[in-house]
């Protein structure tokens, strides 16, 4: 990419020099601090949650990620991208992160069972913790930890590794248990497909190898209708996911390889700037059941690398998912939060997010405005430019896009509200040329009008990046069962048909969304009457 169309500080290249390099620290580690200051919506209250996303998504969106992304090292600590560090997910958006290579590939994440001939079919998960020895500890409720045996700091007592897929599952309670929800959802499937009895002989293999074929082709089907159907939906500008949620979207892509959404790369300026939206969305606290709530901080050091001396989780860490999702007939899930350049103030404790070098700033805000702009993004301007030279109609008449000064002046306004430690030369750089990974969540919060509906859903160009590699995705690695606009249950009943020669899956419903998907999956694992509760 010429170095033109670059973000810059102050119209330089913010990596040049080394003086060039501490401008740009300072002026992320004011941002950042800026991006602490609660914001203020409608009627002057404070940061308003946002019904239309129940928090769950907040963590769907993570294991999205990283069904898309396989990195080799975290790039939020990387000054330097050129270091070897690659995406090696090949397979996108078919959860591999969940499934792995396979049970030959990847047998720790499956369990396995005695004197059975390629019996590494289920989905592997484990027990809970206790105080009461009465308790029920259900098997499946946690993903599977143990204590590794060449691990100094590992012993029966800690817990330190994790028999899953993708180790950055266990990155937090909330989602380990997520990992947890796809694990039975699996396995409910292939309960019902499977022969009544399972031997070892050649046929029998055949058909729980059919079984399992068919239990992982319907799960990743479920998977990604609720992506298009559900999680895009709420999450994208309305325009945008009505123009690329079709059988065949006109992609940027397509359009030219110098683009920035180059071919079938995942563009750092999705994985460095706009999928990052998600951070914004986090709670000071969740209630995690019925009976207990933790502050975020407790979430997220509640994994076996933070805590290996208290895993498996307690019970009291089990999630209901009618808290984090809308299942029909339960009470209202608690919300995210609206989509704004403000993260929790939790998300800055140094010890969940240390400085990325010695001496520096520190926090989840600072680090995302540095990976960015070490990873050398397009600038703003340089994207809405090349996107209206491609495809007007998708810059529209969004004001913010359409005109620059409208968008310097509002930025401007902005950043000068609660100004802290921002200087008047700070404002003006970040005004003409704002970080990426900052006005994706700056003109979230901007529009559009109506002030009811700020912050609730991503921006155009957000949702422009975002739909661009999503979509785009889907449409490069298309399932042969699937299209964008037919139900779910017909690309069922293909699936089944190609490797049955019949419609073994009629028993799925049609699952449009998270909330359909958790009460299945409580009946098909048989999780209904579970303790901890399910549902």
């Amino acid at each position: 990419m010429p170095l033109e169309k670059r973000f810059k500080v102050d119209g330089d290249d913010p990596l040049r020099t080394d003086e060039s390099k501490e401008r740009l620290r300072s002026l992320m580690e004011r941002l950042a601090r800026r991006m602490l200051v609660v914001p203020v919506w409608e009627g002057g209250q404070g940061p308003l949650e946002n019904a239309d996303i129940p928090a769950g998504y907040t963590y769907l969106l993570q294991l999205v990620a990283h069904d898309l992304v396989q990195t080799s090292f975290p790039l939020s600590v990387l000054e330097n991208t050129a270091t070897g560090v690659r995406n090696d997910r090949a397979y996108r958006l078919k959860l591999d992160t969940i499934y792995g290579g396979g049970p030959e590939v990847c047998p720790f994440a499956y369990e396995a069972r005695p004197k059975a001939a390629r019996s590494r079919l289920r989905l592997g998960g484990g027990e809970v913790n206790s105080d009461d020895p009465v308790a029920m500890n259900p098997k499946g409720r946690d993903i599977a930890r143990v204590a590794c045996p060449w691990d100094p700091n590992s012993q029966p007592q800690r817990l330190t590794d994790v028999m899953i897929a993708d180790q950055r599952n266990d990155d937090h309670a909330i989602l380990s248990q997520l990992t947890t929800l796809f694990h039975h959802l699996h396995n409910g499937l292939l309960a019902k497909l499977s022969p009544p009895t399972a031997g070892t002989t050649v046929s029998d293999t055949a058909a729980t190898d059919k079984a399992f074929l068919c239990a992982r082709g319907a799960a990743t089907l479920i998977y990604r209708h609720i992506i298009r159907r559900d999680v895009m939906r709420r999450v994208l500008n309305r325009k945008i996911y009505n123009r690329y949620n079709v059988d065949q979207p006109h992609l940027l892509s397509a359009s030219s390889a110098q683009h920035p959404f180059r071919g079938s790369s995942i563009p750092l300026e999705f994985t460095h700037a706009a999928f990052r939206f998600g951070h914004a969305m986090v709670r000071d606290s969740y209630q995690i059941n019925p009976a207990n709530a933790f502050a975020l901080g407790e979430v997220l050091r509640a994994t076996s690398y933070s805590a290996p001396g208290n895993m498996p989780l307690h019970r009291k860490w089990i999630a209901s998912w009618s808290h984090f999702f809308d299942v029909p007939g339960r009470p209202r899930p608690q919300s995210s939060m609206r989509i704004s350049p403000h993260f929790s103030g939790q998300l800055s404790d140094r010890t969940l997010f240390p400085p990325i070098m010695r001496d520096g700033a520190w926090g989840l805000a600072y680090r995302d405005l540095m990976s960015a702009a070490f990873a050398g993004l397009w600038s703003v301007n340089s994207l809405v430019d090349e996107i209206r030279s491609r495809q007007p109609s998708l810059i529209g008449s969004d004001p913010l896009l359409e005109d620059r000064g409208y968008r310097v002046a509002q930025l401007r306004a902005w950043l000068e509200q609660n100004r802290g430690e921002l200087t008047d030369a700070d404002i003006q750089t970040l005004a003409n040329d704002p970080p990426l990974s900052f006005y994706i969540l700056f003109e979230a919060a901007a529009g559009p009008n109506d002030p009811a509906k700020q912050g609730k859903t991503l921006g155009t160009l957000g949702s422009i990046i975002v739909a661009e590699v999503i979509f785009g995705a889907m449409l490069e690695g298309r399932i042969p069962d699937e299209t964008a606009s037919s139900p779910l249950r017909e690309a069922l009943s293909r699936l089944s048909s190609r490797i049955y020669a019949a419609n073994r899956l009629d028993f799925v419903p049609e699952l449009d969304n998270m909330g359909d998907l958790v009460p299945f999956v409580a009946d098909i694992a048989n999780l209904r009457d579970a303790d901890p509760t399910f549902i």
